[in-house]
């Protein structure tokens, strides 16, 4: 009953602190809300914890103590279960769960040695007649004594019939003794004595309002009034305004020896030391939520304490002087001066950033480092040391969340002063590196760290994704097991123990130090993932693989997949574009120069072609995949591989001009018409110009825009420290590629210039073909649209409005047949020189303005054909 009625009471406690009415007003809302608590109170039976499981997790431990080679602790482990064996209890399966949830990383954290200060006491051995004897030795002639069996006998003792109260005795001497009158203890007053202890109570003396002086003082009770308003208790020379959080000086008290203008200014002075004293007192007793902050203010009040510890020497030395010494109100001030000039300057800072401390929770690192490097300029070694060892311990708390994140990979819950947080908790593995963590900036995309660790914070960001993703590849374990230690980051160590001002800057011993303490943690994690990326997932194979599938690496093989494919194109079937098909072909020809598990990850994509089946326009329906691992992915990102596919797109398209125009055989002239004999030589110049723009294209391609910037891509991510390094070359690369292969936005006009000139070789071909029987791949003459036409409608509606305002040169011929093929010709002849003058005049302009100089040499191979002619003629 005791215990409901002790429960009813504390439901009642509960209701009235949460609801906050009374029940006698609100009797039926008191009433719900007292069955609700009481329905919520009662007593529920819950599973116990289950004894399998928490066997099956101990034996897992012993398991895991052994496979990492402690079997000191694993042994341990054992012995102590093995004594809970004899102890009966139902709790125990309880009591070990609890045990085992409370563990934190015991394989690391916990050291056998420190079993033995558990080990009880061993109890004293037992006492022997030996060690009895030797403390008190006995003779045999004291054994054989006779006793006197009569002295004393308790048998002559008689037992009295009635108690009776017993008379008190008179006292003897001993109680005598004794016995103290306490009048014997009081000492008799020394009236001279107490009326001088009355003087020197000044503030208990009665002013007199007649004196406009006031009460007069002593110099020594100015110095000791003045050490406790310093120390920040009430004084009678010194009044404390609460409100306005001031102190201020009482005139009614003054030094009679001394000029009150005198007295008064060097009494400012103290008070001026004081308030500034006063201030920070009560700054430390507001204290933070924030740990970063808590710590400055427990660094702060450890320095008050210290400057109250001087204070008291100070008063020691006229409470109770050794040698004599002359009281200087003076002399006291420079020494006061001295000591609280530190503080002061403390004071003066924490006044400054104590509105910023709530939105910027470091700004006081900040702060003391500004102060430290104008300390040293200053050659001010009193306040440098003081400034930098502040800083230092300021500094430590701030390192924790950084130590956590690179040597763990992980951050604290809520954590708003470290400048890294996790933006997407669901990211996938493949985008761990660039999506799943990010730097915290504010509005003014500044980042959120002190100034001057912000040097460093990329390296620190990348330390810590690292050790994350050695997580994820299951090899954090090993590189905890060959971490080095941590050197030291104090004042001892960045600014040494000499007493003079080091000649070195502060932010630079401070940035080397600190470069050093961030090594230690950064060279294992990122040198451990480098390697496991280059030797174990294959990253530098993966990008031959992708140079070989894409960019031509192998030109026979590349031709040899290029060929196959033109000959199911020029076969006529409608699925010649199949993907299923397309990817067995594919896979067969480059398993010849790759091994079959590589070949197998690629896979070919199409889309329906809706152009004429001649046109180079149709290869942009064709793509090809190639499956990464995730730990590549984030090296070789997703934006990546459209680059590679634009690439293989430029490079089918240069082959299938080259297929073509060797594929025709222009005939010569019988000598019979003269437009005949035209015609051939025209037929035999276009295609020998082609030829050659097609050949000089796909060398520069692929000896000079791709060789170069593949050689120059494998030599930066050699010597790359991490992933983010590698990452950043790779984007380098493909947008350095882009612009080498005249792909970007930038030269757009030229591109598309440079693909009409292409499809001027398939109009060729088919003029060649419509015009010669012989070599006509259909048996049948056809009528050919030309592909040049002004607006013509574009495979998608993003690419027409992309060339709208393209200004490149077109062709204005729109339909050729077999009986104009002059026409034809002459037209594509004209169409070709302004093309190529275009492509080289842009080429040359671009060169100049210093985007790529290998364009120059593009330009002048282009023109090679001009000038020969040219100088053939003169």
């Amino acid at each position: 009953m005791a215990q409901h009625a002790k429960i009813a009471s504390l439901t009642d406690e509960l209701i009235l602190s949460v609801v906050g009415f009374d029940p006698a007003t609100h009797r039926q809302a008191y009433k719900h809300a007292k069955e609700i608590a009481s329905r919520g109170l009662r007593g529920h039976h819950f599973g116990r914890t289950n004894q399998f499981q928490v066997e099956s997790t101990l034996a897992g431990l012993d398991e895991k103590f052994r496979v990492k080679n402690r079997d000191d602790l694993a042994d341990a482990l054992q012995a102590r279960l093995q004594k809970l064996e004899t102890v009966t209890s139902r709790f125990r399966p309880d009591l070990l769960s609890l045990l085992l949830h409370l563990t934190d990383r015991p394989l690391e954290n916990t050291k056998v040695e420190a079993l033995e200060l558990l080990r009880p006491p061993s109890p004293d051995p037992p006492l022997t007649w030996h060690e009895i004897i030797l403390e008190d030795p006995y003779s045999d002639d004291d054994i054989w004594k006779d006793i006197d069996y009569a002295a004393e006998s308790s048998g002559d003792e008689q037992v009295p019939r009635k108690r009776t109260r017993p008379r008190a005795s008179p006292p003897i001497s001993v109680d005598k003794d004794d016995t103290h009158d306490p009048t014997t203890c009081l000492v008799a007053i020394d009236e001279a004595l107490s009326q001088q202890l009355r003087s020197t109570q000044f503030w208990s003396a009665v002013a007199d309002h007649n004196d406009l002086r006031g009460t007069d003082v002593t110099e020594l009770q100015a110095v000791r009034e003045t050490l406790f308003m310093l120390a920040g208790f009430q004084t009678s020379l010194y009044s404390l305004d609460q409100q306005r959080k001031k102190i201020r000086i009482n005139t009614s008290y003054t030094v009679g020896h001394a000029r009150a203008s005198t007295m008064e200014h060097l009494l400012t002075d103290f008070l001026t030391i004081g308030g500034n004293l006063y201030r920070l007192r009560q700054w430390t007793k507001r204290t933070s939520p924030l740990p970063l902050v808590q710590t400055f203010e427990a660094a702060v009040l450890r320095r008050l304490s210290d400057f109250d510890r001087t204070l008291a020497e100070l008063q020691q030395q006229y409470l109770i002087p050794g040698p004599p010494i002359a009281v200087s109100l003076l002399y006291f001030h420079t020494g006061v001066h001295i000591s609280s000039a530190p503080l002061c300057h403390l004071a003066h800072m924490v006044s400054d950033i104590e509105p910023e401390l709530l939105v910027n929770p470091f700004s006081h690192l900040e702060a003391l480092f500004d102060q430290t490097t104008l300390a040293q300029l200053t050659l001010e070694t009193e306040k440098f040391r003081y400034l930098s060892q502040l800083f230092f311990d300021c500094l430590q708390t701030y390192l924790k969340p950084i130590r956590n994140w690179m040597e763990n990979g992980e951050l604290g819950l809520n954590d708003e002063t470290f400048f890294v947080f996790e933006n997407d908790t669901s990211s996938d593995v493949n985008s761990l590196w660039h999506d799943r963590y990010v730097l915290r900036r504010d509005a003014h995309n500044t980042l959120r760290s002190p100034s001057f660790l912000q040097p460093a914070a990329k390296k620190i960001f990348n330390t810590g994704k690292s050790v994350v993703f050695l997580k994820e590849l299951g090899l954090h374990s090993r590189a905890v097991s060959t971490a080095v230690s941590e050197p030291r980051l104090d004042h001892a160590t960045v600014c040494s123990l000499s007493g003079e001002v080091p000649l070195s800057p502060f932010p630079e011993l401070f940035q080397r130090a600190f470069d050093h303490w961030m090594q230690s943690k950064y060279s294992q994690a990122s040198n451990m993932l480098r390697q496991h990326l280059v030797d174990n997932t294959g990253l530098i194979r993966t990008l031959v693989i992708l140079e070989t599938l894409y960019l031509g690496k192998n030109g026979a093989v590349f031709e040899d997949l290029a060929n196959a494919l033109f000959e199911r194109m020029d076969a006529g079937h409608e699925g010649w574009n199949d993907r299923y098909v397309l990817t067995e072909m594919t896979r067969g020809i480059f398993a010849t120069v790759m091994p079959t598990s590589d070949a197998d990850k690629i896979v070919v994509r199409s889309s329906k072609v809706r152009r004429d089946s001649q046109s180079i326009a149709n290869f942009t329906a064709i793509s090809l995949d190639f499956a990464l691992s995730w730990p590549i992915q984030n090296v070789i990102q997703r934006y990546s591989i459209p680059v590679y596919q634009q690439v293989f797109t430029l490079l089918l398209q240069t082959y299938r001009i080259k297929y073509l125009l060797l594929g025709v055989r222009p005939p010569r002239g019988t000598g019979r018409q003269e437009s005949q004999d035209a015609t051939a030589v025209l037929k035999r110049k276009l295609q020998h110009r082609l030829l050659w723009f097609a050949d000089s294209l796909r060398s520069y391609l692929t000896e000079t825009a791709i060789f170069f910037t593949s050689e120059e891509m494998y030599t930066r991510i050699d010597k790359a420290d991490d992933i983010d390094e590698m990452a950043h070359v790779h984007v380098k690369y493909v947008a350095r590629l882009q612009q080498r292969v005249i792909l970007s936005k930038d030269v757009k006009p030229i591109h598309k210039a440079i693909t009409e000139i292409l499809e001027l070789g398939v109009l060729f071909s088919k003029t060649i073909t419509s015009d010669d029987p012989r070599t006509s791949r259909n048996a049948t003459s056809k009528k050919v649209k030309s592909v040049w036409r002004h607006g013509e409608e574009s495979s998608s509606e993003a690419e027409t409005e992309e060339n709208a305002n393209v200004n490149v040169p077109t062709m204005t011929h729109e339909r050729m047949t077999d009986s104009n093929s002059l026409t034809t010709l002459q037209s594509i002849d004209s169409d070709f020189a302004r093309l190529l003058q275009f492509v080289m005049s842009g080429l040359r302009s671009v060169g100049r303005a210093g985007a790529e100089p290998m364009w120059e040499q593009l330009a002048e191979r282009l023109d090679w054909p001009r000038q020969e002619t040219k100088s053939l003629i003169t």
